[in-house]
């Protein structure tokens, strides 16, 4: 299957044309929330991007989900992000899961696992009770080393996890996304910031994603949820 690309206004202003007509990735994960250490200001915001990045997929039929990055240290700054998210996700229509990241070095690893688990499973849970595929993307020795990522807490969810490298990790518990790059290159996308981003994320899918999603009708936020 081909590979999922995942985008944020790192990226720039993609000529989505050219993404579609390279038949190079079968979607495209579109960061929704930005509020990671490179991000100024450091508090949770609508990635610039997002919109015009939605509308060109949705014109031109490219399958689309949506990540945001969690910052949260407990569960109040939680659902202030995923009121932001809320915001954003209301009226859209997503063929690939909705990912909750989960990789803060500075602010989550000093958390005890159990705490950040809790946090991350309860992000997870709210956003599948909207009516997402929710998803949980870490790295691979962050998820070893912050999460019980076989415990019953996050057992439910599918895994996206990130880990540069050629050939597929064996991290112990399941997953059903692979990112293996972060310096992919896809036609009609260029470096928004040259000699910082060098590429573009790219991962592997275990999964057909838009398949199982629309079978299960999970591509819309659920009224009164």
């Amino acid at each position: 299957m081909r590979p999922i690309m995942d985008v944020s206004r790192w990226q720039g202003n993609i000529d989505w044309v050219k993404v579609k007509t390279s038949g190079l990735v079968s979607g495209v994960m579109l960061r929704a929330l930005g509020n990671s250490a490179e991000d100024n200001p450091s508090e949770p915001y609508i990635d610039p991007d997002f919109e015009r990045n939605y509308a060109e997929c949705q014109r031109l039929g490219i399958p689309c989900g949506a990540y945001y990055y969690c910052k949260a240290v407990n569960t109040a700054e939680a659902d202030a992000e995923l009121a932001l998210l809320r915001k954003v996700l209301t009226g859209k229509t997503v063929q690939l899961p909705v990912a909750v990241d989960i990789e803060d070095k500075y602010v989550q690893a000093p958390l005890d696992k159990q705490t950040l688990t809790d946090i991350a499973a309860h992000a997870l849970g709210t956003v599948e009770r909207w009516g997402f595929y929710a998803m949980l993307y870490t790295g691979l020795y962050f998820g070893r080393d912050n999460l019980y990522m076989t415990g019953a807490a996050l057992k439910p969810y599918d895994v996206w996890l990130a880990a540069y490298r050629s050939k597929k990790p064996e991290p112990g518990w399941p997953f059903g996304l692979w990112q293996y790059t972060s310096k992919g290159k896809i036609p009609g996308v260029v470096d928004a910031i040259p000699g910082k981003i060098s590429g573009v994320d790219l991962s592997v899918p275990y999964k057909d994603y838009a398949k199982i999603i629309a079978k299960k009708g999970l591509t819309r936020l659920r009224e009164g949820k």
